[in-house]
């Protein structure tokens, strides 16, 4: 399992204090206070999963922790999709190394906390958050 911290998340409407505005160009280097944490600045758009799930993989095998890029590439992957279809902001994704763990974070500009949906089992959608919840811990 991978923890996730509350009060962080896509819908917080939190932002770091010490960061400065958004970059737009997500394949700019991270913001890195120290060596255990990253954080990128991402804009809404259609690509912006994937990238994510880039820098996830990068910055785990940075820390020599690629053994948790899959599952947490999924996490990340899921809230930065609800960021973009939901919040349409820019977001912050920060990552926090604590010994052999992660913590992964998406900051967006919605005040709407996330809701989870009931999905039917012949939709496409509406499972984002039960993937994250079965993914994670708090």
């Amino acid at each position: 399992m991978l923890p996730v911290q509350p009060g962080y998340g896509s819908g917080s409407g939190q932002r770091r204090g010490d960061r400065k505005a958004a970059r737009a160009d997500p394949s700019a280097p991270p913001f890195v206070r120290d060596d255990a944490e990253a954080c990128w600045d991402l804009p809404a758009t259609p690509e912006t999963p994937g990238i994510a799930r880039k820098l996830v993989r990068e910055a785990l095998a940075a820390w020599d922790l690629s053994g948790l890029a899959d599952d947490l590439a999924v996490v990340v992957s899921e809230v930065v999709t609800n960021a973009v279809v939901h919040a349409k902001s820019a977001m912050t994704l920060s990552l926090h190394r604590q010994g052999g763990n992660v913590r992964g974070e998406v900051a967006d500009h919605s005040p709407v906390w996330p809701t989870p949906l009931p999905a039917e089992p012949d939709e496409e959608h509406g499972r984002g958050l039960a993937i994250v919840a079965a993914y994670t811990e708090r």
